[in-house]
């Protein structure tokens, strides 16, 4: 039994990162293409909306989806939507039509696939592992992320040099087709749809109840979404930055992936390795988000390019605990036939909060310095931090199940 569990999740998280890396790969490079063709915040926020916005309308749905039907169809479809539709836009590269436009549209398809595809992955996982290995397997998944985070600026960068995009949208259609030929293979019991089945909508007000009246995941749910808020200039402007401040050569670029993405491997694998140290979940995530906030603030004072990487290495190393222990949390807290739901809520809190970040910051950066926006967000995300671990009730569901329960 132990060795099937074992054997199905390493078939999970492989063809997981086979998918992730030609999506990185395909992200890295748009984002890139963008900054470095205009220069322009108001260009990078018009693409933030279109890889955000959509995720926001599909997720309505797809928690509830995930509750009802095979997550793994699920998975398997997004990923098959998505790769046709990036296999449609290398075509129309490859025959010369390279217009800015169509990178808007397929940022909009991908989006609904992402949003279509993450409460499934996030509500697969429990039903693949034991409860008490969640948080170590999403420790090592975290770290394999990281890993693709490294790898992937480096494999966009080289193809971005001698070939452009086009061949970038041709590697993403070929892992999309090993992460579903890998997913087919998985052997999951088929989730037995709820005895009383109610309309989408209504199941969907039955999830935003169930959030309403747990305080603990509303508290949860708050905080994060006023986080989200405040990440716009250092997940998206810290590029232009670079491109401003310190020189926009493609190099410089790759060196700010790389550098958080060395800091967040380092990171998963400290996660992974001491999971069982790390006893409440909710302290932890609140106090690398602390860290994340100070270093945010920090970069703002960066003069030197590489006291920037240094800075961007340790919130890469923060990054990891926050994500492995709120997913366990939730993963553990919440009711299992609410997961998808709760999954699809916090995928609409970050789908939805993340581009009106931008939609604030991106223009502001046109007229403001992005140091300056770092700056007073890092301050903000500090604050947001250190009230969260004034809330009680919230605080104690981090605890281990047999010591937090009543």
């Amino acid at each position: 039994m132990t060795q099937r569990w074992q054997k199905q999740t390493a078939i999970f998280i492989a063809g997981q990162t086979a998918t992730m890396l030609g999506s990185m790969l395909v992200q890295f490079a748009i984002s890139w293409h963008i900054t470095l063709t205009t220069k322009s915040g108001m260009m990078l926020t018009i693409s933030t909306l279109c890889g955000f916005l959509p995720q926001v309308l599909i997720s309505l749905f797809a928690g509830v989806w995930a509750d009802r039907f095979s997550r793994k169809k699920m998975i398997m479809f997004a990923d098959g939507a998505i790769a046709a539709a990036t296999l449609v836009l290398a075509v129309l590269f490859l025959l010369g039509y390279e217009q800015l436009w169509l990178l808007f549209v397929i940022s909009v398809i991908r989006s609904f696939g992402q949003g279509v595809q993450s409460p499934a992955v996030s509500a697969l996982l429990p039903d693949l592992v034991p409860q008490e290995k969640l948080m170590r397997v999403n420790g090592i998944h975290s770290g394999i992320q990281s890993a693709m985070m490294l790898i992937a600026p480096l494999a966009a960068g080289s193809l971005y040099e001698l070939m452009r995009l086009r061949a970038i949208f041709w590697v993403d259609v070929i892992t999309a087709v090993i992460g579903i030929s890998l997913m087919l293979t998985l052997r999951i019991e088929r989730k037995e749809p709820p005895a009383a089945e109610q309309h989408v909508f209504r199941e969907m007000l039955d999830g935003m109840r169930y959030v309403a009246g747990t305080k603990w995941l509303r508290q949860f749910l708050i905080i994060y979404a006023a986080y989200v808020l405040m990440f716009g200039p250092v997940m998206f402007l810290t590029p232009l930055m670079v491109a401003r401040s310190f020189g926009d050569e493609s190099w410089r670029l790759m060196a700010h992936e790389i550098a958080f993405s060395a800091g967040a491997i380092v990171g998963g694998v400290i996660s992974s390795v001491f999971a069982d140290k790390f006893k409440n979940k909710v302290i932890l995530v609140l106090m690398g988000c602390l860290v994340f906030g100070l270093g945010t603030g920090i970069m703002g004072f960066s003069k030197g390019f590489w006291f920037y990487l240094g800075v961007m290495a340790l919130l890469g190393l923060t990054m990891p605990f926050v994500n492995t222990g709120s997913m366990t949390v939730l993963q553990i807290r919440v009711e299992p036939e609410k997961m998808g739901r709760v999954f699809g809520m916090a995928t609409i809190i970050s789908s939805g909060l993340m581009p009106l970040s931008m939609a604030v910051f991106g223009p502001v950066s046109d007229r403001a310095s992005v140091e300056l926006l770092l700056v007073i967000t890092g301050v903000l995300m500090a604050g947001i931090s250190l009230f969260g671990l004034r809330l009680r009730d919230m605080v104690a569901v981090g605890k281990p199940a047999e010591a937090g329960e009543g």
